[in-house]
């Protein structure tokens, strides 16, 4: 349904929105204060289910309430159908909040009541003892009777002293990406928003290009200025842009109305997607996470497949935050079901880390997530990943770390790979961090254009102009952080290529600033990414090894660095664990070994020396 705003003097006696009320939270109407607005009511559309004293929401219709002006807001609201009967209306009242859809989207109605009522009466009476300027509330009203006909609200306390103002101006451009079942062009009930592309926008032509990320599908743009106008659009990602159709455009449109951007399936398809995130940093004697984030980024449910999970062999897994999980030799596997297109489930993994000296500072320990590709599956290349953390014995809780470590064997990266960055914030305080902000600047060997989300902690909302980058976490609400806990923790993960030609010896460095509400920034560590052409000892995660090619096609080469150590096995397992091939090598420095009766797909590979030394490392055969 597309809506009209307008514009009322705060005099007017009756004012009539002749266009039906918003039935859903994210298509809320706008009221503003004055004697009496009159919406048509909802009709037909069955009951949302339970909102806390509201036993049922038959026909709901939501509202909106930005505040212009701090102070108390007092509400008579009155239904009446079309022949004249008073019919039966009841509401829930929500806020504050810092806008009016993102709280619609991510579930955040439920815990910020401030007022319900579930009489039989016609009429209701609404009661905010203090709204504070620069915050929205959101209302729903029910149609128990589903007679069609009129809601009033009517501000009962306008005009006298201590009452809040409810403006009028709303000094927004609302945008919403959804996917359109029925390609008719508008958001239905039932109708998921679309989280695979990025909005854009340009202020009076002025050539500069802002893009917006967010995974809910919805972004407000505020404005201070209401004669600015904005040139709106919508791309879907490179990866996902053959399956889908996106053309809508507005050209010269200003704040204050609600732009959809409806996006249609042209191609059915399947897309599994694993990320590994490093949520603490390991210590020695400690124990800590990593998160497992899996998710369906194709149009198709998923009815099931297996994740697997390998830890490095210098820790233990203490505990799971999923149950029914399978424990292999290496780590566990788990069997997930009905997995919804653009559905995301996170596994929190804890680890202990022995002490001293059987493991040493600057150590790399390397976990490894993968998960099994389904029929039909067109990119196979987020299908697994690994996380190379170092060892520290103290750490800045607001940091910055990169998945590979901080060197990368230069022969072994290409062009389709990417560097995957993790930000993690902690509040540290003494009060809740109302809101976060994380602003970042990529370094100019980093290709801006290819920057990808893959998960945060939080609700957020990404802009990009050009290679600057600034996340929102709008009303957060992030507590004083617990220590052994999640609590007042967060993280930000996405991942990013090196622009073409990159080379041996190029430095990439890294730095992140974090924001807690108005106080000065924190600055993270800088994080840097040199590629080189081979390995030290003390360089990487396979520490006596060198592996290539990998990708490989028939053969692999496996060497050590380390003279006085020699070959004695190589067993390569699949994704679930399984041991697929055992070669007994010769003991020499440096073997070659055969995989072409392996099919093309990810594999683990572990590798065992004279001494008993061994190695694990992801594999991918062509």
């Amino acid at each position: 349904m597309k809506k009209i705003y307008f514009i009322f003097s705060f005099f007017c006696t009756t004012l009539l929105f002749s266009q039906s009320s918003g039935s859903t939270c994210s298509q809320a109407n706008i009221f503003c204060g004055a004697t009496g607005i009159t919406f048509a009511n909802t009709t037909g559309a069955g009951s949302a289910g339970t909102m806390n004293c509201l036993n049922t929401t038959p026909n709901p219709s939501w509202f909106y309430l930005p505040i212009s002006v701090s102070g108390a807001i007092n509400l008579l609201i009155t239904q009446v159908s079309n022949s004249g009967n008073p019919a039966d209306v009841d509401f829930a009242m929500y806020g504050p909040f810092t806008d009016s859809v993102t709280p619609c989207v991510n579930g955040l109605i439920a815990t910020n009541l401030v007022g319900c009522s579930y009489s039989a009466a016609p009429t209701e009476n609404v009661n905010v003892p203090n709204a504070q300027a620069g915050t929205y509330y959101l209302m729903v009203t029910t149609n128990f009777s589903n007679q069609a006909g009129n809601i009033t609200i009517t501000q009962t306390n306008l005009g006298i002293p201590g009452a809040a103002t409810i403006s009028c101006s709303d000094l927004r451009l609302r945008l919403n990406a959804f996917l359109d079942s029925n390609n008719n062009g508008t958001k239905e009930t039932g109708e998921a928003n679309f989280p695979l592309g990025q909005f854009q926008y340009e202020v009076n032509n002025d050539g500069i290009t802002h893009s917006l990320v967010s995974p809910a599908g919805v972004y407000n743009l505020f404005e201070t200025n209401p004669t600015n106008s904005y040139d709106l659009g919508y791309t879907i990602d490179p990866l996902y842009a053959a399956n889908y159709t996106a053309s809508t455009n507005y050209n010269n449109v200003f704040t204050g109305s609600l732009y959809n951007f409806p996006v249609t399936v042209s191609t059915p398809y399947n897309d599994l997607s694993v990320t590994t995130v490093p949520f603490q940093s390991p210590r020695p004697g400690f124990i800590y996470e990593n998160k497992i984030v899996y998710s369906n980024l194709g149009n198709q449910t998923i009815a099931s497949g297996t994740l697997t999970f390998n830890n490095d062999a210098n820790v233990s897994i203490t505990s799971i935050s999923q149950t029914g999980t399978s424990a292999t030799t290496t780590g566990f596997t788990y069997n997930f079901t009905n997995l919804l297109p653009f559905e995301t489930r996170t596994i929190s993994v804890f680890l202990q880390v022995p002490t001293i000296p059987t493991v040493t500072n600057g150590q790399v320990l390397t976990n490894t997530s993968s998960i099994t590709a389904v029929t039909g599956e067109t990119i196979l290349e987020n299908n697994t990943s690994s996380v190379a953390q170092i060892i520290v014995n103290s750490y800045d809780p607001n940091d910055k770390v990169e998945s590979h470590g901080p060197r990368i064997l230069h022969s072994t990266f290409t062009s389709n790979d990417y560097l995957y960055y993790t930000i993690r914030f902690e509040n540290e305080g003494t009060a809740s961090a109302i809101n976060v902000k994380v602003n970042d600047l990529l370094d100019s060997k980093l290709d801006e254009t290819s920057l990808r989300m893959v998960s945060a902690s939080h609700p957020y909302a990404l802009e990009r102009t050009a290679n600057a980058l600034s996340w929102r976490f709008d009303n957060i609400q992030l507590p004083v952080s617990v220590a052994n806990s999640s609590i007042g923790k967060g993280y930000i993960s996405f991942k990013v290529k090196p622009k073409p030609n990159f080379a041996v010896g190029d430095i990439i460095p890294n730095t992140a600033s974090i924001y807690f509400d108005f106080n000065p920034a924190i600055i993270t560590n800088t994080f840097t990414t040199e590629f080189v052409s081979t390995l030290s000892v003390s360089q990487f995660e396979d520490v006596n090894f060198i592996f290539y090619p990998n990708p490989a096609n028939d053969f692999i080469t496996i060497s050590t660095k380390n003279s006085l150590e020699s070959l004695t096995k190589a067993a390569v397992y699949d994704v679930l664990g399984k041991v697929v091939l055992t070669r007994n090598l010769s003991g020499n420095n440096s073997e070659i070994v055969d995989l072409s009766n392996l099919n093309a797909g990810y594999y683990f590979i572990e590798i065992t020396t004279a001494s008993n030394l061994k190695v694990m490392k992801k594999l991918m055969i062509k």
